[in-house]
């Protein structure tokens, strides 16, 4: 029998984070502390805890493709600039929490290391911040040979999406961060990712013959074959 007032602790483990919500496991502590011990804890353990009442989502993503429209319609060889549309605390940081839990005070700050886009076909772009916003004033009277590469985060494609089993490249923009925290005498960092997707599809553009008669017009025929 235990005495009154007796309480049982339980630990959470936090294994991954889906969605902005941290996943794990519970598990029941193994010391059973009676009424009037001290209690104490790992403060691992406390910043994990800490951490877990972070708010964090994966970013909106921005993509400029030369072809501004809703179904995202990029240009072979014409740069693409990428960004976060929404930077702000909870998408890139910095993101403070403090809090006392069982006594042991901790401090977690949360920042964004860098973002790494995967565009499709295994290539990849690594971004240290959330990259330049692209405007359609950036392209007013520009050619598609002078339209400007993004100073911060980009990327050019030099084949169209067609033979891509969707028709588009899936586009995928991962957060890497590190929340470092401090306190109980102990310093730690825990680290997080969150990601967002979306498809981009990629085209060449075709030229026109023109007739030096005066007939019709006639695009003319491109190919592209596609291996299985």
């Amino acid at each position: 029998m235990y005495p009154p007032g007796t309480k049982f602790y339980d630990c959470w483990v936090i294994l991954d984070v889906v969605d902005g919500k941290p996943e794990g496991i519970e598990k029941y502590e193994s010391v059973i502390r009676r009424p009037g011990q001290t209690r104490t804890i790992d403060p691992r353990v406390a910043a994990q805890r800490v951490v877990k009442t972070m708010s964090f989502i994966a970013p909106q993503l921005g993509l400029s493709p030369y072809v501004q429209s809703a179904n995202h319609v990029g240009i072979v060889n014409v740069p693409i600039w990428m960004w976060v549309t929404d930077p702000g605390p909870t998408t890139t940081g910095p993101q403070t929490k403090r809090a006392a839990i069982e006594g042991v005070a901790i401090e977690a700050t949360g920042t964004v290391d860098h973002i790494e886009w995967s565009m499709g076909g295994g290539k990849t772009v690594t971004c240290k911040g959330a990259g330049s916003p692209f405007t359609k004033a950036m392209a007013a009277g520009k050619s598609l040979k002078d339209m400007p590469a993004s100073p911060t985060c980009g990327y050019k494609y030099s084949k169209t999406s067609r033979c891509e089993k969707t028709g588009t490249f899936t586009v995928t923009a991962t957060a890497y961060w590190n929340v470092h925290w401090t306190g109980g005498g102990m310093e730690g960092d825990i680290p997080l990712d969150f990601s967002r997707s979306l498809p981009l599809r990629i085209t060449d553009l075709r030229p026109v013959l023109v007739d030096p008669d005066g007939g019709s017009t006639t695009p003319a025929t491109t190919s592209q074959t596609c291996s299985n």
